[in-house]
C-alpha cells in the first residue's frame, strides 16, 4: 500500500514517530509526507532524507498563502530539485475558513502551477468550498499539468473537470463514514488508472479508528472501504493504488508491474488479453488514450501465440470464470481465442466468457464460428451500446459502416439459438436512452448491463 498523503513530519507525532515510522515500514511500499509552507516543507525534506520509502512534496498551502512574497517560487523550486521531493503542494484555494485573501490564495496557486509545469513534478491540490473556481483553473491554466485532487470531497462540476484534465483522484477516510454515500458514489465515476488513497493523517481518521489520531498505515481501511463499495477485492484496489502512485509520483516501477499483461487476475477471474486491435472507436473507450487498467499495463506490443497464454494460465480450474477480455477485440484472433479457449475447457476451466463488440461475423468473414466455440464458451458479453441503428452509429462507431449493428444483432441472435448465455452491455454516455435499451434487451430475451461512463 501507499499512503499518497500524509503529515509524519508534523507535531502531531513528534513523541512516537519512530514507532510510527516503523509499522509503515512494516506494512506499506511508501509514504508521501506532505509540505505546507517553506519551513514545512524542508521539515517534510528532512523526515523524507531519513528513510528510503519516505517521499516528501513541497508548496504552500492556501491558508499559508499570505505570508509569502517576492522570493517564494526560487525558495520552492529549490527544494523541489531534490529527488526524494516527488510533488508540489499541497497547494489550492480554501475559501471555508478564508486564513488567506481569496487573491493572494489565487496569486500563490498560480505560481505553484508553474512550478509544478516546469519541473514536470504533479500538483496536489486542495480544495474547500472552492470547487467552481477550482475547475476553472483546471480549465483555463493547468493544461499540460499533472494533477491531484487531494481528499477528494465529491462535487461532480469539480471531478469530471479534473479527470478530463487527465488528473488523479484521491480519497481519504470520509470515503470510509457511514453518512457519505454520495461520495461513494462517485468511486463509480472514476477510472481505475485515475484512482488514488490517502489518510491526510494526523487528520481525517477512517470511522473504525474515528476520533483519534490518524496515522499512514490506516489507509487500508480506506482501501476496504472502496473494495467492499465497487466489489473487489482489497488486493484488487491495493495494486490499483499502488501502482497509480507510482505512475503519478515517478516512483520505481518493479518488473511486474510495468510489463504488458497477458493475464491478469482480478478477484478470482482471469482474464485474457489477446490483442489491442479493434474495428470499432467507442466514444467512451480509454484504448490509445491509457494504457493501465485496474493496476495492469495492458498495451500489448505484440501479439503472443497461444502457447503463451496457456503457459501463464498454468491451472485454469482454479478461478471462478475465465474470460477474454483485453484491450482490442478477441474475436480479431480468432485462431488464438479458440485455441486458448479449448485448451482451457479441458483443463477444467469452470466457466469461460468471451467481451466482444458483437462483429464477430464481419471481422472472421464467417457466420460459422459460433459452432466451432460450442461446448467451449459459456457466455458472450456483448458490448452494444445502443437499441437503434442511429444510436450504435454514433456510440460504437464502427470501421466496418453501415451493416455493423445489423451484424451484431445477428450474432446475439443465433448466439442464444445455439444455446450460450449472452448478455448485452452499454456505458451510460450523454444522451444514451437507457429505458430504451433495457425494453430492446428483453425484446431480445437476453440480460442487460449499464455501467456509469468513466472519463480519461
Amino acid at each position: 500500500m501507499i499512503d499518497t498523503h500524509a503529515h509524519l513530519h508534523f507535531p502531531q507525532f513528534d513523541s512516537d514517530r519512530e514507532k510510527v515510522i516503523e509499522e509503515c515500514k512494516q506494512k506499506l511500499e511508501a509514504v508521501v509526507t506532505v509540505g505546507c509552507n517553506i519551513e514545512d516543507s524542508l521539515k517534510a525534506l528532512e523526515l523524507a532524507r531519513t528513510e528510503r520509502f519516505i517521499y516528501a512534496s513541497a508548496g504552500i498551502h492556501p491558508h499559508d498563502a499570505s505570508n509569502y512574497v517576492a522570493g517564494v517560487k526560487e525558495k520552492l523550486k529549490e527544494i523541489l530539485s531534490d529527488e526524494k521531493v516527488v510533488a508540489v503542494g499541497e497547494a489550492g484555494l480554501d475559501f471555508y475558513r478564508n486564513l488567506s485573501p481569496k487573491e493572494k490564495q489565487e496569486e500563490i496557486f498560480r505560481i505553484q502551477i508553474e512550478l509544478s509545469r516546469e519541473t514536470g513534478k504533479p500538483l496536489i491540490i486542495h480544495t474547500r468550498e472552492a470547487s467552481h473556481e477550482m475547475s476553472e483553473f483546471i480549465k483555463k491554466e493547468m493544461e499540460g499539468v499533472k494533477g491531484i485532487i487531494h481528499c477528494f470531497n465529491g462535487d461532480k462540476e469539480l471531478l469530471e473537470t479534473a479527470l478530463r484534465n487527465g488528473f488523479f483522484i484521491s480519497y481519504a477516510g470520509p470515503v470510509t463514514y457511514p453518512k457519505n454515500e454520495a461520495l461513494r458514489e462517485t468511486l463509480k465515476k472514476v477510472p481505475s488508472s485515475r484512482l488514488l488513497v490517502e489518510t491526510d493523517s494526523p487528520y481525517l481518521a477512517p470511522q473504525k479508528k474515528r476520533g483519534r489520531r490518524n496515522q499512514p498505515v490506516y489507509v487500508a481501511y480506506t482501501i476496504k472501504a472502496i473494495a467492499d463499495y465497487l466489489n473487489l477485492n482489497f488486493t484488487d484496489v491495493d495494486r490499483i493504488t499502488t501502482v497509480n502512485a507510482k505512475r503519478i509520483f515517478g516512483l520505481p516501477m518493479t518488473k511486474e508491474e510495468s510489463e504488458p499483461k497477458l493475464v491478469y487476475k482480478v478477484k478470482n477471474n482471469l482474464y485474457i488479453n489477446l490483442t489491442t486491435k479493434c474495428p470499432c472507436n467507442c466514444v467512451f473507450c480509454f484504448r490509445g488514450k491509457e494504457d493501465y487498467v485496474l493496476g495492469y499495463n495492458l498495451k500489448l506490443d505484440r501479439e503472443p501465440i497461444a502457447e503463451e497464454y496457456m503457459y501463464r494460465i498454468k491451472n485454469p480450474g482454479i478461478y471462478d470464470e475465465i474470460v477474454f477480455c483485453g484491450y482490442g477485440e478477441p474475436f480479431e484472433r480468432f485462431d488464438v481465442l479458440v485455441k486458448v479457449a479449448r485448451w482451457a475447457k479441458r483443463m477444467g476451466a469452470k466457466k469461460i466468457r468471451v467481451n466482444t463488440n458483437g462483429l464477430a461475423y464481419l471481422i472472421t468473414g464467417s457466420e460459422n464460428i459460433l459452432n466451432e466455440l460450442k461446448g467451449v464458451v459459456d457466455t458472450f458479453n456483448v458490448s452494444l451500446n445502443a437499441s437503434s441503428p442511429e444510436e450504435y452509429y454514433r456510440i460504437v462507431r464502427p470501421s466496418f459502416g453501415n451493416g455493423s449493428f445489423e451484424s451484431v444483432i445477428k450474432f446475439i441472435i443465433d448466439a442464444k439459438e445455439k444455446g450460450f448465455n449472452v448478455i448485452i452491455s452499454a456505458v451510460n454516455v450523454k444522451d444514451f436512452d437507457v429505458k430504451a435499451f433495457k425494453s430492446f434487451a428483453r425484446k431480445l430475451g437476453v440480460e442487460c448491463r449499464i455501467r456509469e461512463e468513466k472519463v480519461v
